[in-house]
């Protein structure tokens, strides 16, 4: 980390009030408190910038729900704002005494030690992405807590449901009414219960997506979210870090080996990735004979992670532009491009400019044959 020549001035952000420490020093043990406020209104976070720090400073911020909010308002006064990580920053500086005051004194002392990493700062886009996709994954959280508490009480009355049976129509709860007598205030809980599940399934299919590459684009758009400017990544080896996919090192004395994901990372993307790589070892396409073979020797749990990582290297390549192996059959992704017209319709064709679906089909494998 370069040092700054001006000085740095430590935010701790909250929902309502914010305090702050100006430090002024090149290291931690020679850093000195110039002034400190707390419970400052953050309404007023601008005003007390522009009285507090200069253009030269360096405005520090721990990573929370709202310090990208709080970052591009300093921004738009000329501030330099950086953002730890939390997660890293929270391990360091343990003290009996905790309030905001000592809480900005800590992380102006943080950033000058150089002992937690600085967050990148995604644009407005990508906050927006990873807003959208954060809003999938809680509804897909709800759909399927609703779907297990109907469950869960149907079998507690030993009512066993025919094979088919789909919980999340709207009509079901009409049948499920039927199955038995119940009474006024179990049929209510039934009708809140099916409400529940199917308006939390009309949600998310707003964001449900064909299949392509063996991919969801969910998954896609997710990366996307949360990757921002892939060229911050010079390797690919570094996106397949930031998304956890790369093993543990274990090295002491004469020995040294790899281990298991030690859970770092995106973890919501990590996982949607291996349960590509699992669908991929089921279907016929490039990656599953390599996969079934990883499988043969190391077990499918590790053969899925192997492919998922397979998969984040080729994403990156996509993302950077380069040319890569296409992940299937030319048949196959002509059958889904098909469907996927089918979903779309003849007039939302006629609308983005194709005559008929084959046309649509065409046009969009030449274009996937000659993507650099």
């Amino acid at each position: 980390m370069t040092k700054n020549k001006g000085r740095v001035v430590g935010l701790d952000v909250h929902p309502d009030s914010f305090a702050g420490a100006v430090v002024e020093g090149s290291d931690p043990a020679q850093a000195r408190v110039l002034s400190t406020s707390t419970r400052v209104e953050l309404e007023r976070l601008e005003r007390w910038a522009l009285r507090h720090t200069s253009t030269e400073d360096r405005l520090v911020l721990e990573a929370s729900g709202n310090a990208f909010a709080v970052a591009a308002r300093l921004r738009t006064i000329g501030r330099k704002v950086e953002i730890l990580d939390s997660h890293r920053a929270g391990k360091v500086g343990k003290v009996y005494c905790a309030n905001d005051r000592v809480d900005a004194v800590k992380i102006a002392r943080i950033y000058l030690s150089a002992l937690s990493p600085i967050v990148w700062q995604p644009d407005e886009k990508t906050l927006e992405r990873r807003e959208v996709f954060s809003a999938y994954q809680a509804v897909v959280k709800e759909s399927t807590r609703a779907k297990q508490q109907l469950r869960s009480m149907l079998n507690e009355h030993c009512v066993r449901l025919e094979k088919g049976f789909r919980l999340c129509h709207p009509n079901a709860i009409r049948r499920l009414v039927a199955l038995r007598e119940w009474t006024p205030a179990r049929t209510m809980l039934l009708q809140q219960l099916h409400g529940t599940l199917v308006a939390a399934r009309a949600r998310r299919t707003l964001l449900r997506l064909t299949r392509l590459c063996g991919i969801n684009l969910v998954t896609l758009y997710g990366v996307v979210a949360a990757v921002g400017d892939v060229r911050r990544f010079s390797h690919s080896k570094k996106l397949v870090a930031y998304l956890g996919l790369n093993p543990s090192v274990s090295q002491s004395g004469n020995f040294e080996g790899s281990g298991a994901l030690k859970r770092h990372g995106r973890g919501a993307l990590r996982a949607l990735l291996i349960q590509s790589g699992k669908k991929l070892l089921e279907v016929n396409n490039p990656l599953q004979k390599w996969g079934l073979a990883v499988a043969a020797r190391r077990g499918r749990n590790k053969a899925a992670v192997a492919v998922a990582r397979k998969l984040c290297v080729a994403l990156w390549h996509v993302l950077m532009g380069h040319t890569i192996g296409v992940l299937e059959r030319l048949d196959t992704l002509e059958t889904k491009l098909s469907k996927f017209a089918t979903e779309l319709g003849p007039v939302a064709l006629a609308a983005f400019g194709y005559n008929n679906k084959a046309e649509f089909v065409e046009k969009k494998l030449y274009v996937l044959r000659s993507y650099p």
